[in-house]
């Protein structure tokens, strides 16, 4: 058994409330906006001490649930603008979502207290707690259609030299690496004496001086050319007629920043538009399809933009997110159609409950999620675009590597977060995807974040927000596959399997111990 200190419990019920509170408070101040990275080495320290002392089940799950409040209310409070704003609902209807929203995802932090207090009273058990923390993100990845929307692992996205660690593990590595520091200092704090709480101290410290200290600054050829357009179109296009005679001032505004910026070029380059709320149906209108056609040939260039399409024979009921290919002369190289559609935004989950949301989606029905990854041949090698949300899943990014993308091309449409911390967030996000798979990845925005991210996560080049530009982009085809690239999550199912039998054995151990 670990050594307990003389405390048995916390002995007055603010102080968990404020460990609870800061821990969650420090994770928000970790990320976008605030920035404050290095705190991800303490943050969830409190909450641990919480997990550590408190010997009631249920309070130990209220204190983590207040934690994850804190920590997805801070964070993600922008839903309550798109929902107001965008969405069509009222001040009453906006908040309900949105305290749902982190009412539900603070789950997960509860059950991470409730269980990691079962593993703190068993000698062997702190070493496990990094392992369910990992577990519970990849459950938070897939389950209800999955949110991954700041794993503690991107924090780390700055530091090339430790983030390098996400080519092995993806970002669960990094979250792991944290977790285990935390638990490190708590553990170490509570018990001095410990050899196994000084080892494991001592461990990750040389862990991460490790990382730090062998890593060489990578420099990556850039050979190639694209140019970045961020059209900065307002949301409000969305609901406007789509019709020539509307719509023909943003069309002529769109073609002449992007000729003016692009040229005609000698050898063809790559022109990338980013997801917009204009709706461009290529195949289902009389004025799109050709309109980019001449953009394409008139640059002699690739173009991909985002397009609405509709399932075939669907009598335009079922519409698609997807993005076109096209190549100089204007023929269509290859479709993609999102696979991960937005919950709220693109369909509406638990539609027969929550039938008061159906004005959150601008197409008559939801929108229907593609089924195929696709990888397109260029001059010089393969490319795979992904459409705004689905940057922040690493296992479907690394599929579009695993088939044979060389360059990652990432369009969204952030316009609908405002100025808030979402797209700062949103890109932090995607420059992961970018360490995970040593890729390039050319990041196209409406309003911003536009930006040229390197195979190691930095950022070599990018656009001020808001604001219609053209970023003349430098990047290189990639083709070595990183281990996580090949085989994808299998450092957090492995959590999850040794997360499974700790907490078996410790109930077993528990049982014993009030059944002798």
């Amino acid at each position: 058994m670990v050594p307990r200190r003389s405390t048995e419990k916390i002995p007055f019920a603010f102080v968990p409330l404020a460990l609870a509170a800061s821990s969650g408070l420090l994770l928000v101040l970790t990320f976008p906006k605030i920035s404050l990275f290095p705190l991800s080495l303490v943050a969830l320290a409190p909450l641990l001490v919480i997990a550590a002392l408190e010997p009631s089940s249920l309070r130990r799950l209220l204190w983590g649930f207040l934690a994850g409040c804190v920590f997805f209310a801070g964070t993600c409070y922008w839903i309550y603008g798109v929902m107001r704003q965008y969405g069509g609902l009222g001040i009453a209807a906006s908040a309900g979502v949105f305290i749902l929203f982190f009412v539900v995802l603070a789950l997960y932090f509860g059950l991470f207290s409730w269980l990691a207090g079962y593993l703190w009273r068993t000698s062997w058990g702190p070493v496990v707690i990094p392992f369910l923390w990992v577990s519970l993100e990849l459950l938070r990845s897939y389950l209800f259609s999955g949110f991954p929307w700041l794993l503690l692992g991107y924090a780390l996205t700055d530091y090339a030299s430790l983030a390098r660690l996400a080519r092995w593990t993806g970002v669960y590595g990094l979250s792991y690496l944290l977790v285990s520091l935390n638990v490190a200092w708590v553990w170490f704090w509570l018990h001095r004496r410990s050899k196994g709480a000084v080892s494991y101290f001592l461990i990750h410290l040389a862990l991460l001086a490790g990382l730090g200290l062998t890593a060489s600054r990578e420099s990556y050829p850039d050979d190639q050319k694209a140019f970045l357009v961020q059209t900065n179109i307002p949301q409000e296009v969305s609901w406007e007629s789509w019709d020539l005679a509307t719509q023909s001032p943003l069309l002529e505004r769109l073609e002449a920043l992007t000729l003016q910026a692009v040229g005609k070029q000698e050898q063809p380059a790559l022109v990338i538009w980013p997801e917009m709320p204009a709706a461009f149906y290529f195949w289902d209108d009389s004025f799109t399809r050709p309109y980019f056609e001449g953009i394409a040939q008139r640059t002699n260039s690739y173009f991909l933009t985002g397009i609405v399409a509709f399932v075939p024979g669907s009598n335009r009921t079922q519409p698609l997110n997807s993005e076109i290919l096209l190549d100089p002369t204007g023929r269509p190289v290859s479709q993609y159609n999102k696979m991960h559609l937005v919950p709220f935004g693109e369909y509406v989950p638990l539609k027969r409950w929550l039938w008061f949301t159906d004005k959150l989606t601008a197409e008559v029905g939801d929108f229907i999620p593609g089924d195929r990854v696709v990888v397109s041949s260029i001059p010089g090698g393969r490319l795979s675009g992904l459409i705004c949300y689905e940057a922040i899943f690493p296992n479907l990014i690394r599929q579009f590597v695993r088939e044979g993308a060389e360059i990652l091309v990432n369009i969204s449409n952030d316009g609908w977060y405002g100025s808030s911390a979402a797209r700062d967030q949103h890109l932090l996000m995607a420059r992961m995807r970018a360490i995970e798979n040593a890729r390039y990845l050319l990041r196209a925005t409406n309003t911003g974040i536009t930006a040229v991210i390197r195979p190691d996560g930095r950022i070599a080049a990018r656009l001020p927000p808001d604001q219609p530009n053209v970023l003349e982009a430098k990047w290189a085809f990639q083709s070595h596959l990183t281990f996580y690239s090949r085989y994808g999550d299998w450092f957090p199912i492995l959590c999850a399997a040794l997360t499974a039998l700790a907490l078996a054995a410790a109930w077993r151990i528990n049982r014993r111990n009030r059944f002798p």
